[in-house]
Parts: C-alpha cells; structure tokens; sequence
C-alpha cells in the first residue's frame, strides 16, 4: 500500500508548533490512508517529531505504521522508533524497531517481532558527513535562502542503513492541496539516488510531499 520511508521528510522538516495536523494518503488519485504528524520541545531544546499514518478502514489489508524521532537543539538525532503493524486476514505481523544513538554517533538497532526480541545490531555512520542535518531547524530556527543545500548523513531505519542525503530549499512555490491554492516552501530531498519534494508552510509545517506516483496532503 505505501512504504514507510516516506514518513522521514515530513519529519525532518518540521517547525515549532504543537499542533496535530491531520494528513491524507494518496496512490495516484486513489485515498488509500490517512495520518497524524505533531511534534514537541522540551527545556532543553530537543524535539519530538509523531508520525502514524495508517490505511483506510475499509482496506482488505491494514497497515499502520508509527514513528517518534528525538533530536537535539543542534539536529544531531538523539533516539528514534519505528512500530509496524500488518494485519491480513488472520495473518498478523508486528515490528518494533527501536534505535538510539552513542556519543560516537554510531546507531545501535534492536528489533522486535511481537514479543520476540533480536540481538542488538551496531552500524556506524557514513564518514565525512554531519549527522547533525541543519535542514532540520529550517523554518522553526532558521530561514534559507533559495539554493541552499545542506549533505548530511541520515540513518534509515526500516532499512537499517546509513544513508547520504542532499536537501535543497528551492524556493517559494504555488500548490494546490484540497483544491486551495496555497504559497509553500518547496524542499528537494535526494536519498539514494530517489528525489521526493516536500512543500511546507512558513512555520515548517507539511502541506505536501510528492515521491513518484505517492503523494501526502494535508487535510484542512
């Protein structure tokens, strides 16, 4: 139905507000789920980003997929989870992937499968690139000027790997979204080789992301 990956972008490019905003889930022009994004500070600066995004209720397969990333003030990630439910028929699958990151920057993996729990895994990043994507604070710290693009290195969780990425802020864009034409900041984001744009508001918040026949809206 849809890749949990695509949850990522609408989590790095978050701005400062507590609102819940409701979101839709597209497969070309067929709704095939609905979602939730909303995000928090603490004392100290560090932000909590929520992703659940989950298919209709009338689907013959459900899936729901739920997300937390911590990172600090400085956009070094801190701790993430990943929870995965797959329900077909009487077939029912869960998985719990749950990382949290050492002072060296390496990412520690543990994997849960119901009540099953798989040993530890250690992956080390990608040398020569920052952990800490300033993309993050784009929009609820600081404002970019058009062109500018920030390399950094991400770690994939459902895929368990380190990844390059390259984000651009290209610029303010017109979009429609729920038939509203709506003045957005669009964003490119590069990972492996597979190019999503993202459109958000001025507070950093996600109007839009697009990869390939895959689109995410707001729902106002």
């Amino acid at each position: 139905m849809y890749h949990a990956s695509l949850i990522s972008a609408f989590v790095l490019f978050g701005g400062h507000t507590q609102a819940q905003i409701k979101l839709d889930l597209f497969s070309g022009d067929e709704k095939v789920g609905t979602g939730t994004y909303r995000e928090t500070f603490d004392h100290k600066g560090h932000r909590t980003s929520e992703f659940l995004i989950k298919s209709l209720d009338d689907a013959d397969k459900k899936v729901s997929v739920f997300q937390v990333k911590v990172i600090d003030a400085q956009g070094f990630p801190i701790n993430e989870e990943e929870h995965m439910v797959e329900q077909d028929g009487r077939r029912r699958t869960d998985r719990l992937l749950i990382v949290v990151y050492d002072k060296s920057g390496a990412a520690h993996l543990t994997e849960h499968h119901g009540k099953e729990r798989l040993t530890e895994r250690i992956f080390m990043p990608i040398p020569g690139l920052s952990r800490a994507d300033s993309s993050d604070l784009w929009f609820s710290k600081t404002i970019p000027l058009p062109g500018t693009t920030v390399l950094s290195t991400v770690f994939d969780i459902e895929h368990t790997r380190w990844q390059k990425v390259e984000t651009t802020y290209v610029g303010k864009r017109w979009i429609t979204v729920e038939g509203r034409q709506i003045e957005a900041n669009e964003i490119r984001d590069v990972r492996d080789y597979n190019v999503r744009r993202v459109y958000v508001d001025d507070k950093g918040q996600p109007l839009l992301m697009k990869n390939g026949p895959i689109r995410t809206e707001r729902h106002f």
